[in-house]
């Protein structure tokens, strides 16, 4: 009997490839959130830090220039909040196309698991026919 051949698997590989691409493209989003949240964690951190440092402080300048600062580290904050919505937006659009990848590759998977099933199903009834026709021939010899 013939090699069993799946006549997509072309198309199979491609998908594969779209599929790590989106792998890749997911990895990189993913990758410019925990970016953006690190820089929050820093403000965050430098906030408290400047509060710790100013308790009990009576210099009106030292104040004042700690205010400025709470005032900037705020600005940041709210700007890197609008990019952290909008890296969430991006990485859930290519969480929704690696996971429409992975269904269109899983489907030729399965296409292929079924198709090769059917062969060997083929291929074993062959050899069923086969051994049949040889013990029904050699019997009518006898």
């Amino acid at each position: 009997m013939k090699k069993f051949v799946f006549r997509l698997e072309d198309v199979m590989k491609y998908r594969e490839f779209l599929q790590s691409q989106a792998e890749i493209e997911l990895g990189k989003a993913m990758a410019v959130e925990h970016e953006i949240q690190a820089k929050l964690d820093e403000i965050a951190a430098q906030s408290i830090a400047v509060k710790t440092q100013m308790k009990g402080s009576t210099d009106f300048n030292e104040i004042n220039t700690a205010h400025n600062f709470n005032i900037l580290l705020d600005q940041q904050k709210e700007y890197l909040l609008k990019q952290m919505a909008e890296a969430k937006i991006v990485s859930e659009q290519k969480r929704k196309v690696l996971q429409e990848s992975m269904q269109k590759t899983e489907a030729l998977h399965k296409l292929r698991e079924r198709q090769l099933s059917e062969y060997h199903d083929a291929e074993n009834k062959e050899e069923e026919n086969t051994a049949d026709d040889i013990t029904t021939s050699h019997f009518h010899r006898n």
